[in-house]
């Protein structure tokens, strides 16, 4: 195939990062097939050029609102100085050819982001301040013209979700839209990790063989819906009190607020809040089930990385990652996160040790489906056709 010479545009480029960790692995696979490769940001976690070229773009960084107009100019500007067969848009920029809404659409996002605010009083002060914020109509203006710009030829959608979201909010046609999932390093996550790390890494927690133990890792606890969890735990707590629970909770986020959730359910005993971790495979080896009840998230890559590491998984429809979820063979999915009942139902199913057995087997052959040579060649695919529209 022809050799193309490719553009990233990234607002952040930080290849230690998760989901700017597959910009670096995927710039890297592209050169070791011979494209040629340059990553454009603003702010750049890392100096240290790999095997392809990093320019960085000047940006103010406050107000947030100069922050994304002093990337937009800069951007825009350096492109102009360079000759590209595919720019690559993941960032707040407009003088793409290709667009890959790797956070999902502004709009729907937004949406699911207020839905997981139940105190009506903080969901009206969050509304007041998104909507008086030029910050908001800049983003919103911003992904219209990343959506139906005429010099964008695609749009890569990392779910069937992603592409909804698109077609339904701006009216893109179909064809222009190509979904291509994330992938995760199928070695790094594997059943295997059980064997290697699950023993040592329970000792270092105080949890014992005997107790069933979920994980939920994220960012941003609320919208990755934690109180919902919490909620069902509780449940399945007064329900199974001949049982032993622990829920490990990963990632950053108000851990203080959702802490003292956990203490009014009664829970903080079987609850540890662990904040940002490293080594996410040694946790998911640790781990019986995996729970993400998310109220928005456009292709989960931990629940991904769950899926391959053998871990049955509960997650929401509202997780572009249940594309991956045929059937309950491996996990479940569920309508609606504030569901408590169906959620506390869900994990249940996954407390004989044979059905999580069985299951796991099922979470990691859906995995094997996605392979990340496979996820290259359809990027690939994308590119070689705009660079022939081009």
């Amino acid at each position: 195939m022809t050799k193309l010479r490719i553009a990233f545009i990234l607002d952040r480029y930080n290849p230690q990062g998760r989901g700017e960790g597959y910009f670096s692995w995927l710039t890297r696979e592209l050169v070791r097939l011979g494209h040629e490769v340059h990553v454009f940001a603003g702010l750049i976690e890392d100096e240290t050029e790999g095997p392809f070229h990093i320019h960085r773009i000047p940006v103010v960084k406050h107000p947030k609102s100069m922050m994304i107009t002093s990337f937009l100019i800069g951007s825009d500007l350096a492109l102009r100085r360079e000759r590209f067969d595919v720019i690559h848009g993941v960032g707040r920029c407009v003088n793409i050819n290709v667009f890959n809404p790797h956070g999902g659409v502004e709009k729907a996002y937004l949406k699911q982001e207020f839905r997981s605010i139940d105190k009506a009083s903080y969901r009206t002060y969050k509304k007041l301040r998104r909507y008086l914020s030029l910050q908001h109509y800049l983003k919103l203006w911003i992904q219209k013209k990343q959506c139906l710009g005429p010099g964008v030829r695609r749009i890569i959608a990392i779910s069937n979700m992603v592409k909804k979201d698109v077609m339904d909010h701006y009216r893109v046609p179909e064809a222009k839209i190509a979904v291509v999932p994330n992938c995760v390093d199928l070695e790094r996550f594997h059943p295997k990790n059980r064997e290697v790390y699950r023993a040592r890494k329970r000792r270092e927690l105080g949890i014992d063989e005997h107790t069933i133990t979920l994980l939920f890792a994220g960012n941003n606890y609320r919208l990755k819906g934690l109180e919902p969890l919490l909620r069902a735990m509780a449940l399945l707590q007064k329900r199974s009190l001949q049982r032993k629970f622990r829920l490990l909770v990963v990632g950053r986020g108000r851990i203080g607020r959702f802490a003292r959730i956990a203490r009014r359910l009664g829970i903080s005993d079987s609850t540890f809040f662990l904040g940002p971790v490293e080594g996410m495979e040694e946790f998911y080896a640790a781990s019986d089930i995996y729970v993400q009840p998310t109220f928005y998230d456009p292709c989960s890559l931990t629940v991904l990385e769950a899926l391959a590491s053998g871990l049955p998984t509960v997650t929401t429809r509202l997780n572009g990652a249940a594309d991956v979820m045929t059937s309950d063979r491996g996990g479940r999915v569920i309508d609606d996160p504030t569901n408590t009942e169906e959620l506390a139902g869900s994990i249940a199913q996954f407390f004989d040790k044979d059905r999580r057995k069985e299951a796991g087997v099922g979470a990691r052959a859906w995995m094997e489906n996605y392979p990340p040579a496979r996820h290259v060649e359809k990027v690939l695919r994308v590119y070689h056709d705009v660079a022939r529209e081009v």
